[in-house]
This record gives C-alpha cells, structure tokens and sequence, in this order.
C-alpha cells in the first residue's frame, strides 16, 4: 500500500477538486464562437491558466479588463453547478484546517463559485491568481502557501492534474499526486504518484504530522 507522509496538503482546484473541465471549455467555447475565434485553439490554451493569460495567448486584442470582466460573469455562472471529484468533499474533511490549502490559477470570485457549487467546504487559505506575481507554472502560488501555512515546500504534498500546475509544485520543490484524467502526465516520472480520485485514500495524523495511504 503506497504512502506519503507530509505536514500540508495543498489542492489545485478545477479538475483536481471539482469536475469541472467540461464546464469550462462550454463557456470558453461559447465565448470564443461570440467572438468568431478557432474553439479548438481556444480551449488548447486555458487549461492551467488564469483568464488573463489565456486571453493574452488567444490575442492581445482581448487581453483588457471588459475581456477579463466578461469571462468571469461567464465563469461564476457555469461553475456554480459543477461537482466534486468522486471523494473529494470526504477526504478534505480528514485534513486538519491549518494544514490544508487551495490553490488556483482562477480568480477569486471565480474560484469561490467553483468551490461551493461543488459542496465542498472553503478552507482557510485560498491563493488565486490575484495573490501573486507569478502564477503557474511559476512556483510562486505554492512557495506563497507554504509560507501561510508556516511549513516547509518539503513537507507538502500537492494535488494537480494540469502541466502548469503540476511544474509549479515540482518547482517548489513539493510532491504532486496527479488526480483524474489528465494524471498519466506523471506517468514513469519519479516526481509523482497517480490516482483517479480520493475515495480510497486513508489519513493517519499524528501530531502535526499525516502519513496518507491508499
């Protein structure tokens, strides 16, 4: 049975948290058919990404704050009706609330609606995209969580399931554990372990230390 022992455990959000990939690439989608661009481009590039810089790549034409604005009302409304990964709502209730973080590329409103449209509960610590410089894959988000929480990057273990998320953590110097579809990014790499979900994942906590199995 594998395991992991660490102090915090930090939480990308879409599609690692929420289900939520189909929902995004709809409004996406129908943003980019709106503005007569190739949806296909468009959703090649959002995923990871926070809305400004996935307007920036699509066109600078649309990287403005009416763009931004506009994403995010579409975002709030389709995210409020997203679900949990399957055990997702359960095994965060296991870590205690001073050793866990979520932490998104999204905005913060964006990320609030995500969460409780999912039913999950809103953990202390949240890191949008408007609490840092550098968003991923830059390491700051996560190095930024770390020192909140007052732990050390060694002693996290991360939840991701996109390549920008998954390069920040591992250049934080933290573990990743890739979750759902996108996990056989981690495939043969001896950065990180895989799993589809949270539903068989155990939490031992002694201390301030939690040793997570499955």
């Amino acid at each position: 049975m594998p395991e992991v022992k660490c102090k915090a455990v930090l939480f990308d959000l879409d599609g690692t948290l929420v289900d939520s990939c189909s929902s995004i690439e709809n409004f996406w989608s129908r943003w980019a058919i709106k503005n007569h661009i190739d949806v296909n481009y468009v959703l090649s590039v959002i995923h990871g990404r926070n809305i400004e810089e996935a307007l920036k790549l699509i066109s600078p034409y649309f990287h403005n704050e009416d763009c931004i604005e506009e994403i995010k009302v579409l975002a709030i409304e389709e995210l409020s009706h997203v679900s949990p990964v399957a055990g997702a709502v359960d095994f965060m209730k296991k870590i205690p609330v001073k050793r866990i973080a979520i932490v998104t590329s999204g905005a913060w409103k964006v990320a609030i609606a995500s969460i409780r449209g999912a039913g999950l509960s809103v953990p202390d610590l949240v890191i949008t995209s408007e609490d840092v410089w550098n968003d991923k894959p830059d390491p700051e988000p996560y190095l930024k969580a770390t020192q909140l929480l007052d732990v050390q990057p060694d002693d996290c273990l991360v939840f991701e399931d996109a390549d920008c998320g998954i390069q920040s953590a591992i250049a934080a110097g933290m573990r990743v554990i890739a979750v759902g579809s996108f996990s056989h990014r981690l495939k043969n790499r001896q950065d990180g372990m895989q799993l589809d979900n949270y539903k068989n994942i155990l939490v031992d906590i002694e201390g301030d230390l939690m040793t997570l199995s499955w």
